[in-house]
This record gives C-alpha cells, structure tokens and sequence, in this order.
C-alpha cells in the first residue's frame, strides 16, 4: 500500500505517478516468493499388510499425510497437490490401495 502525505509540495501528475511508480518497483524488489499450492483431499483404505506402503507415499509438498483412522479399516487421508493427483492414484493402484 502507498499512502501520500501532503506536505506542501505538489508534484503534479507526472511527479506523482512517478512516486508510485518507483516505490511499486522498490517494494516488488524486496517481495519474497512464496509457492503456494492446490491440494485435494485423497481418502485411501490401507490393509494392515500395506501400512508402510502408504507411509511411503508421503513426500511433501507434493503429498502430504494429514490423517490416520486405525480400526477395522485402516483409512489415511491424504492431501495431493492437484496436478499430480492422476499420478497418485496411479502408484495407489501399483500398491494395490484402495480410494475409500
């Protein structure tokens, strides 16, 4: 944000523009880059056998375990960057875990 204060001195419009100019330009240059990504959440059904398949699927950022419901089922809930999620279910497939 710019915010001018008026002190006396006009800049007119081109003094003016410039000022916001070159302040946009000075704050674009001290900006740091921040990835941010788009996940959707993948719910997988993993065997007592398969457990430690589905702990190898993690590798954040990309996939990221974000739960784990142990009972008769064993249900993991994953978020999948949505770009990879048709390569996701693929290595599911592989590993013989099923989507819930």
């Amino acid at each position: 944000m710019v915010v001018r204060w008026f002190g006396g001195v006009k800049l007119g419009t081109g003094g003016l523009s410039r000022a916001y100019r070159e302040t946009a330009a000075e704050t674009l240059k001290r900006a740091q880059i921040v990835d941010h990504y788009v996940y959707d959440r993948v719910h997988v059904i993993v065997p007592f056998e398969r457990l430690s398949d589905a702990y190898r699927l993690v590798d954040p950022p990309s996939v990221i375990l974000v739960g784990e419901d142990f009972g008769e089922r064993n249900t993991f809930a994953f978020d999948v960057r949505r770009s990879l999620r048709d390569q996701f279910t693929q290595a599911l497939a592989a590993r013989r875990l099923t989507l819930r």
